[in-house]
C-alpha cells in the first residue's frame, strides 16, 4: 500500500534549513524543541530524501513520518561519501543516542567485522559481528559478509594466510589438507613455515588492509626486478602474477578506521572573512560515533592556525573524554608543543596533534572539511537569502578544494584582429550569475602587435590597482581562458602584482574543457553535465562573447574615421590600410614604395594623392 502525507505547515527555520540541505549522501538529524534528537536516517540525496517529509511525497510507509512532523524544530545533517557510509553512520548513531522513532522501525544490526589474530604465532583472518579485546586487529565494518569473504579468499591466494581454524601450533605436526596442494596456504600445521616466515605474509596482509595497495605493488616489484637480477626466474614469474592479480581485485571500501582500537579526533576548520566553521568528527575504538561542530566569530580575520591556537583548549576544556591524537587540515602553530602539553595536562595522557598528508586519516579530513563547508555556507546563507545563490557556487567549491566560496568570479578574454584594435573583456559573476554592473572593457594600450601574454599583463595590474584604490575586495576567484601555459603565466603576473596567495586562478582548455591549476595539482575533467562545469563555462564564453563584440564595435568605427572616406576606398581597403597606419599623417609620412607595396602600383599612387588633398583641406 502506498501512503501519501499531507503537506505538513513548516516554520520559517524548517523551511530555510530544507533550503540549505546539499544534493549529497549523508546522515539526517531530526530535533524537537527541548533539542533532543528523534529521528536518524540515512539519505542518498539529502536534499530530496529530508524534503519528502514535508512535501508530501514521502511513500516510505513508516508510521514515524506522519507520528513526529509536529514534533520536528530543527534539522542536521552529516555529509558522507557514499550511501554505504552513510548507512554505517546511522546504525553507529542509532546505537548511541536511541533516538524515540528510531527504536521501533530500525534494525539495530551490527555489520561485520574482519578480524586478523596478530596475536597468534601463525595469525588467520576471520568474520566478527564485534570488536573485541581480544588481541585481534580488527578492520571495517563492512557492509556484508561478501567484502569479507572475497578478502579472506584475496589473503589466501596471494599470501597464503590459513583459513583453517586449528590452535596453531600443534604438538605433533598435521598432514598438510587441500590447500597447500593448490598453493593457498604454506602448511604450518605441517611445521612446512616457521613464524618468522609466516609473518612476512601477516605484514604484507596488513599492508594490503590498511589501504596500502601501491606500496605493496611497489615492493612486489622491486622483489621481482632483484630476484630477474639474480636469474631467479621462477621467484620473479610468482611476484609478476601476484602484481597482476592485485591490480585487478577491487576491494575498495571505505571503513571506519582500520585500527579498531585507535581513539581520535579528525578536526577540520574552514574561514570566509569574519566567519569560521570547524567540524570535529569522533572515533572510538575505531568507530565514527559522533560529530561536533561549532561557528565561530572572527572579528579579527585571523588565520586558520590562530584560530585553533585560540580556540582549541576551549573546545576540549567541555569534553568528558580528550583522545590520543586529533587530526586537523590547519597548520599547526610554533608553538604546537605548548599547545599539545596543555591538552596532556587537561587529559591526563599524552595528547598529539597531526597534519595527515596521505592515508586514511586524510580521507576522513576531506570528509571533515566537506562538512565544514556546508556549515559555513549555512552560516552566509543566514547573511544573503539561499534563493539568490545558484548551487553550482557550492559544488565548484567543492571540485576546486577552494577555501572560500567562490560567490564572485572574474574572466578576462583578449581579442584583436591580427595584432589590430586589441581589446580586452572583463565579466564578472555573481552567486553564479552574471554581474553585468561589472563587466568592464579595455583598449590595449601598451602592447603592439600579437601578444597575449603582455595583453593579460596590462589588464590584469590595471584591474588589481582599481581595486585596490577602491578598497574593493578581490574575487574569490579568477578564470583564464587556456590550458598550463596560459594559467602558469597568469600565475607569474600575480606573482609580480603581490597576489598570488590571496586571489585563486585556474585555467579551462577548451579541447577538453579540463581544468587547469598552476601549481603541481593534476588538472581534472568534470562530467560534461556537472553545474560546475557549466558555471566555468558560462564565465568563459561570456568572456569571450563580450570581448568579441567590443572588438567589431571598435573595429567598425575605427573604419569609419573620416580621412578614408574617400571614393573608391572600400572595407577591405581600409582594414588593409588601418592595419599598418592608424592616421593619415602616417600614411603620408610612409614611404610611397611601402603603399605600392601594400595596395598597389596604381590605386597605392591614387590614393596617395587623395590623402594628401584631404590633408591639406
Amino acid at each position: 500500500m502506498t501512503i501519501i502525507l499531507p503537506m505538513v505547515p513548516v516554520s520559517e527555520h524548517i523551511e530555510r534549513r530544507l533550503a540549505e540541505l546539499p544534493a549529497l549522501p549523508g546522515v539526517y538529524i531530526m530535533r524537537n524543541a527541548q533539542g533532543k534528537i528523534i529521528y536518524i536516517g540515512k539519505a542518498k540525496v539529502l536534499k530530496n530524501r529530508v524534503r519528502s517529509y514535508f512535501d508530501g511525497s514521502d511513500h516510505s510507509g513508516h508510521r514515524a513520518a506522519t507520528l513526529m512532523l509536529p514534533f520536528i524544530r530543527d534539522i542536521e545533517w552529516i555529509i558522507t561519501e557514499s550511501e554505504a557510509e552513510a548507512l554505517i553512520l546511522e546504525a553507529n548513531l542509532v546505537r548511541k543516542h536511541t533516538p524515540k522513532y528510531n527504536v521501533e522501525l530500525k534494525d539495530d544490526k551490527h555489520f561485520p567485522y574482519l578480524a586478523f589474530s596478530v596475536h597468534e604465532p601463525f595469525p588467520r583472518l576471520f568474520l566478527s559481528r564485534a570488536v573485541h579485546k581480544d588481541g585481534c586487529q580488527y578492520y571495517g565494518p563492512y557492509m556484508g559478509s561478501r567484502m569479507i569473504a572475497q578478502l579472506q579468499d584475496i589473503a589466501a591466494r596471494l599470501f597464503q594466510i590459513r583459513e583453517c581454524s586449528l590452535k596453531l601450533p600443534l604438538a605433533k605436526p598435521a598432514r598438510p589438507c587441500l590447500n597447500y596442494h593448490i598453493g593457498r596456504c604454506n602448511a604450518p600445521c605441517a611445521g612446512l613455515v616457521t613464524p618468522e616466515e609466516y609473518r612476512k605474509s601477516v605484514e604484507q596482509t596488513q599492508m594490503l588492509l590498511n589501504g596500502k595497495r601501491d606500496d605493496l605493488i611497489a615492493l612486489w616489484e622491486r622483489e621481482m626486478l632483484e630476484a630477474s637480477e639474480r636469474l631467479d626466474f621462477e621467484t620473479a614469474k610468482k611476484r609478476r602474477d601476484a602484481i597482476q592479480a592485485l591490480k585487478v581485485t577491487g576491494i575498495h571500501q571505505k571503513t571506519d578506521v582500520t585500527d579498531a582500537n585507535l581513539c581520535m579526533d579528525v578536526l577540520s576548520l574552514r574561514r570566509n572573512g569574519s566567519m569560521a566553521a570547524a567540524v570535529i568528527f569522533e572515533y572510538r575504538n575505531g568507530v565514527l560515533c559522533g560529530r561536533r561542530h561549532y561557528r565561530l566569530d572572527c572579528k579579527l580575520e585571523e588565520n586558520e592556525t590562530e584560530i585553533l591556537q585560540q580556540m582549541v583548549l576551549q573546545w576540549y576544556m567541555d569534553v568528558d573524554f580528550v583522545p590520543g591524537e586529533i587530526a586537523t587540515d590547519v597548520p599547526l602553530p610554533d608553538d604546537a608543543e605548548s599547545l599539545m602539553q596543555a591538552l596532556s595536562t587537561r587529559a591526563g595522557h599524552k595528547v598529539t596533534l597531526t597534519n595527515p598528508q596521505r592515508g586514511e586519516k586524510l580521507g576522513f579530513l576531506k570528509l571533515a572539511g566537506a562538512n565544514a563547508d556546508m556549515i559555513l555556507v549555512e552560516m552566509r546563507a543566514e547573511i544573503q537569502k539561499y534563493s539568490e545563490i545558484d548551487g553550482s557556487v557550492f559544488e565548484l567549491q567543492r571540485v576546486l578544494g577552494l577555501k572560500k566560496t567562490p560567490f564572485r568570479i572574474e574572466c578576462v578574454d583578449i581579442s584583436h584582429l591580427s595584432g589590430t584594435n586589441t581589446v580586452a573583456s572583463l565579466v564578472a559573476f555573481k552567486n553564479g550569475r552574471p554581474d553585468k554592473a561589472n563587466y568592464r572593457k579595455f583598449i590595449i594600450k601598451t602592447v603592439e602587435g600579437v601578444d597575449d601574454f603582455a595583453s593579460m599583463r596590462e589588464v590584469m595590474t590595471r584591474r588589481i590597482r582599481r581595486l585596490e584604490e577602491e578598497g574593493t575586495p578581490m574575487p574569490d576567484l579568477w578564470v583564464c581562458d587556456g590550458g598550463k601555459g596560459q594559467v602558469d603565466a597568469t600565475m607569474q603576473i600575480l606573482k609580480e602584482l603581490g597576489h598570488d596567495q590571496d586571489l585563486p586562478l585556474i585555467g579551462l582548455a577548451k579541447r577538453l574543457e579540463e581544468i587547469v591549476f598552476p601549481d603541481d595539482r593534476k588538472s581534472i575533467v568534470l562530467h560534461r553535465t556537472s553545474p560546475a562545469l557549466k558555471l566555468l563555462q558560462n564565465a568563459r564564453d561570456e568572456a569571450h562573447r563580450f570581448a568579441i563584440t567590443y572588438q567589431r564595435s571598435k573595429r567598425k568605427k575605427d573604419l569609419e574615421v573620416e580621412w578614408l572616406k574617400i571614393p573608391g576606398v572600400g572595407h577591405e581597403t581600409r582594414i588593409k590600410i588601418l592595419s599598418k597606419y592608424k592616421s593619415a599623417e602616417a600614411f603620408m609620412q610612409a614611404p610611397l614604395e611601402d603603399i605600392i607595396d601594400l595596395l598597389g602600383k596604381i590605386r597605392g599612387s591614387r590614393l596617395r594623392e587623395q590623402v594628401a588633398k584631404y590633408v591639406a583641406e
